[in-house]
């Protein structure tokens, strides 16, 4: 009876070691398909220093736009994907248009390969300096001006294209209501790019305001630690200009709001300070960007030094203000665009 238990035990066992030391084996899916992964992007080039990700791509003024297969675990062959623009994706369409043919070459031309080993394929874009010298090249968060607009035409080594399926006879390529499984055969993929000085903030200074009078309310912002400063944004507003704001620090008086101004540092990493065309207040000065030039959280850390001054003219008051921005994030995150359609 030992014996019978001693065998049955030592197959059970036997048993278990096997199925532990077994890998899953699952089959592929009976077909592939092969998709535009995202059909309206809003990539952000990332210009200057990023220490949240690899932004080298950027630098270079260089992007991919991506091709997705599916349906099977491993891919063991090349397979091709043909492409091309069209830019009839963009009749009705109201608020993107097509990136000039000035402003990018595609580095390879169609088929794009999908190789043995992955699956993806990219199409890299190579921008030109006429891109970056463009205000349309630059658009708010969830926004882009510029699109490449790109379809698949053609497979080989592939079993489907996920077109979509339509709700009705003739669907309209973007209108969500006409289709039943939306098409991914095509991407408006959209591009925009931040200066090097785009970014979250951590603001401290001192604003000195001079009354008619001749008397002076100092007015100082700072944190006991840099982390805790007044948290403020630099947007890009050209190739090296970023628009700035600041409260108008009028001590314990009411402020008016805030000065609005444009920081351009066109002359290396020393800049001019200016108003805005729309401002009320008549600002001027200057500005130094100083890279790893102040620190937090134990790392050396980007800084500007701006010293500007402005005229309050309803209250008949001057302010003379310093301020230290030291970077906190570079404000880029994922984003996606909606497309509006003309009616």
């Amino acid at each position: 009876m030992k014996n019978i238990i001693k065998i049955a035990f030592i197959i059970v066992a036997g048993i278990l070691v096997a199925c532990n030391n077994q890998e899953p084996v699952f089959p592929d899916y009976y077909y592939t398909s092969v998709y535009f992964p995202i059909q309206y992007p809003a990539r952000t080039l990332i210009l200057g220093e990023y220490s949240e990700g690899d932004n080298s791509m950027d630098l270079e003024g260089r992007f991919e736009i991506g091709v997705t297969m599916s349906g099977v675990y491993s891919n063991k062959v090349d397979r091709k994907v043909y492409f091309e623009i069209d830019n009839s994706l963009l009749d009705n369409v109201a608020n993107v248009r097509a990136l000039p043919a000035t402003h990018y070459t595609l580095e390879l031309a169609s088929p794009v390969t999908i190789p043995a080993g992955s699956m993806k394929g990219r199409i890299t874009v190579q921008l030109t300096e006429a891109f970056f010298n463009d205000t349309l090249a630059i658009a708010p968060v969830k926004n882009t001006n510029y699109v490449i607009p790109l379809v698949i035409t053609q497979i080989e080594n592939l079993d489907s294209l996920l077109s979509g399926i339509p709700a009705v006879q003739s669907p309209r390529v973007h209108a969500i209501e006409d289709w039943e499984a939306l098409p991914q055969d095509f991407t408006m993929y959209g591009i925009k790019y931040m200066n090097e000085y785009h970014g979250h903030y951590l603001r401290r200074g001192v604003d000195v305001m001079t009354k008619s009078s001749g008397e002076t309310v100092s007015s100082t912002y700072h944190a006991d630690y840099v982390v805790r400063d007044e948290l403020v944004m630099l947007t890009t507003s050209g190739r090296n200009k970023v628009m700035y704001e600041n409260m108008v620090r009028r001590g314990t008086e009411g402020s008016p709001g805030n000065v609005k101004m444009e920081l351009n540092f066109s002359d290396g990493n020393t800049g001019s300070i200016s108003g805005v065309r729309d401002g009320q207040y008549n600002v001027s000065g200057v500005g130094k960007f100083v890279p790893d030039g102040d620190e937090w959280g134990g790392k050396a850390q980007d800084v500007i030094y701006l010293d500007y001054s402005y005229t309050d003219v309803a209250n008949s008051e001057t302010h003379a203000v310093k301020d230290t921005l030291v970077i906190r994030d570079r404000a880029a995150i994922f984003e996606e665009y909606s497309v509006a359609l003309f009616d």
